[in-house]
């Protein structure tokens, strides 16, 4: 009898240690997510790089739906903010600082991920497919651009006249979706950024929830098109086959508008040129100078003329966040005022980001 004891507990042991050994040999090093789960890389993928935790007990929460406080705390990792936990909280129910999700909710609001103030964050709400794509453009910064595309998809096309030229679009353009009324511009960013794809060539399902394994999948394509390389390459003259993002002129006013290329230019010159393909971006310095309420020609500038103004002490230096260029404000002694515009490395910086995360492979930069 005792053998026999004996024999069943280390046939017990035996199998515990498979099943153990068995569970730590998964890829995604979770227990609950197979090998040959559609989603095993991407969940191993972001446990490596730290942008989306388990639930606890080597389980990952396969199949768990994605709640809106821990997808804003993903994304925080993903940006890698600074965290912030002030005395009290931005919105009515994020008001316990004992909470595990209140600073991540606070730092994510900081970043313009939960848009307003004193309402209604939602932590512990499933997060929407259409709000896991507004929430992640909103970390990465573009707003601003989403805006911009939902008013141009809604305008009717104008005869002759394609991209952003005219603020102009068409129902469809940017974002395919046609169950898409709401968040039509971050969909759509999503969507041509490769970081969200539809249920069906022309269904989102926006109101749909997000699993885990749904929101892992999207951090890490998020985190690709910010890790992904691009080069970038000085020239004198736009190369054949690459697309150039097109520069706004003329004036507002008596104020010069930016001859620089807006972000809605580089985006639509990123959509032409597609997956794979160049840009060019003008950096060109530029100046116009205003006198008595006129704003005389357009000029450009050497690089030793903007250096000279750029080392001056008179000048005012300042940024567009509009047109994500840099310009600076000289005062002449004939009373007149010289506005130069120009790209600093930051602008640049920020625009080849765009195009990395659009697929452009190259960007070329117009000196």
């Amino acid at each position: 009898m005792k053998q026999i004891t004996v024999r069943l507990t280390a046939l017990l042991l035996a199998l515990v240690m498979t099943t153990t050994l068995a569970l730590a040999a998964n890829k995604s090093g979770y227990s609950d997510v197979p090998d040959k789960h559609w989603a095993a890389e991407s969940i191993a993928q972001c446990k490596q790089y730290n942008l989306l935790q388990g639930t606890g007990s080597g389980k990952f929460g396969l199949g768990q739906k994605m709640t809106r406080a821990a997808y804003a705390a993903a994304l925080c990792r993903l940006m890698g903010w600074k965290t912030v936990t002030p005395e009290k909280g931005s919105f009515s129910d994020n008001q316990d600082t004992k909470k595990w999700y209140y600073s991540a909710v606070e730092t994510a609001a900081a970043h313009d991920v939960f848009p307003g103030s004193g309402t209604k964050c939602r932590p512990n709400d499933a997060v929407t497919r259409e709000e896991m794509a507004a929430m992640t453009m909103r970390a990465l910064g573009y707003s601003v651009l989403a805006g911009i595309i939902a008013d141009a998809d809604a305008q009717p096309v104008q005869s002759g006249v394609s991209g952003f030229a005219g603020l102009t679009g068409s129902i469809g353009k940017n974002c395919p979706f046609g169950d898409c009324t709401t968040n039509r511009g971050y969909i759509a960013l999503a969507y041509r950024m490769g970081i969200m794809t539809g249920v069906s060539k022309y269904n989102f399902d926006p109101k749909g929830t997000a699993t885990r394994e749904q929101a892992a999948a999207v951090l890490l394509r998020a985190y690709q098109g910010l890790k992904a390389k691009v080069s970038v390459t000085a020239v004198s003259a736009a190369p054949a086959g690459a697309v150039l993002a097109e520069s706004l002129t003329g004036t507002s006013g008596a104020v010069p508008l930016s001859p620089r290329a807006a972000v809605e230019q580089v985006y639509d010159a990123a959509v032409k040129a597609g997956r794979g393909g160049s840009v060019v971006i003008n950096a060109v310095p530029a100046a116009q100078t205003v006198k008595g309420g006129k704003a005389g020609e357009l000029r450009t500038l050497s690089q030793e003329e903007l250096s000279a103004y750029l080392s001056s002490s008179d000048v005012q230096k300042a940024r567009s966040g509009r047109f994500d260029s840099s310009y600076l404000i000289y005062k002449e002694k004939d009373g007149s005022t010289t506005v130069v515009w120009y790209e600093s490395e930051t602008d640049i910086a920020e625009k080849t980001e765009l195009c990395a995360l659009l697929g452009i492979k190259t960007v070329y930069v117009l000196k």
